[in-house]
């Protein structure tokens, strides 16, 4: 079931609702056929939670999520049959176009405007859900390397608390594909707030995060040969922070020889 609805969406689960959403995928023939509270005692969870998790799934009630279990059962939501049907050669030349677009069009006098932010003495911060953080951890283990100070936040609370005690000093990479994600977004107002500048990342320059972030940076994204809920390439994202890190060098060098 999970390949059914759009990464945002399963990113913005918490841990209980994820566990819910679980039992419910190994236990689809039982569920369909039991009541809230059966469900709900079943799974060790409140009714509060599945009505909660329905709401999330935008599903109207419970009555809907039994019938959109029926459907998927029968009719599936895989996209394997799409995936099957290109070849090898096909599957690269859709990964590269996307890289290449991505490329042609990046705004570099932005690139410099935020490694400039970096090198001066800044806090640097970084947060995502899903694949895209790993991204994220990738970038601030190659600045760390470099000796550059970050922090990279895998615990959401912590996340918005340390948000919260951000001020102009701060710099926070924030990135999302569809630019929605709920968690990303609020910890991107929490931190305008605090006036901290904030860089964003998503394929979608009308989404809210787009329009929070004071730099922001388009990824093209239209593969259509995705294996499963949360498998977009994120080759895109890697390709503008390597940049960024690329241009920080650049200029610490030509500070150092000055």
């Amino acid at each position: 079931m999970f390949q059914c609805f759009p990464v945002e969406i399963i990113n913005s689960l918490s841990s209980l609702e994820l566990e819910l959403l679980r039992y419910i995928n190994s236990h689809k023939e039982d569920v369909v056929t039991s009541s809230i509270q059966d469900l709900a005692k079943n799974s060790f969870v409140s009714t509060t939670t599945v009505i909660r998790l329905c709401k999330k799934l935008h599903l109207d009630g419970y009555s809907h999520l039994k019938y959109f279990i029926r459907q998927t059962m029968r009719d599936g939501c895989s996209s394997a049959s799409t995936y099957a049907s290109h070849s090898l050669q096909d599957l690269l030349e859709e990964e590269l176009s996307d890289i290449e677009r991505t490329g042609r069009g990046l705004d570099l006098g932005m690139v410099r405007s935020v490694a400039a932010l970096m090198e001066q003495q800044s806090q640097i911060h970084f947060f995502a859900k899903g694949l895209t953080s790993i991204v994220f951890e990738y970038t601030a283990r190659h600045l760390l390397s470099l000796s550059r100070h970050v922090t990279l936040y895998n615990d959401t609370h912590v996340a918005y608390i340390q948000a919260d005690h951000m001020t102009s000093r701060d710099l926070v990479f924030l990135g999302s594909l569809s630019g929605e994600t709920e968690q990303v977004i609020r910890m991107a107002l929490i931190a305008q707030s605090k006036q901290a500048k904030i860089v964003t990342f998503t394929t979608s320059p009308t989404s809210k995060l787009a329009q929070i972030g004071d730099y922001h940076f388009v990824m093209e994204n239209n593969a259509t040969t995705t294996l499963d809920v949360d498998t977009k390439s994120r080759c895109q994202l890697m390709l503008i922070l390597n940049l960024i890190v690329k241009a920080f060098v650049q200029m610490t060098d030509e500070e150092r020889l000055s």
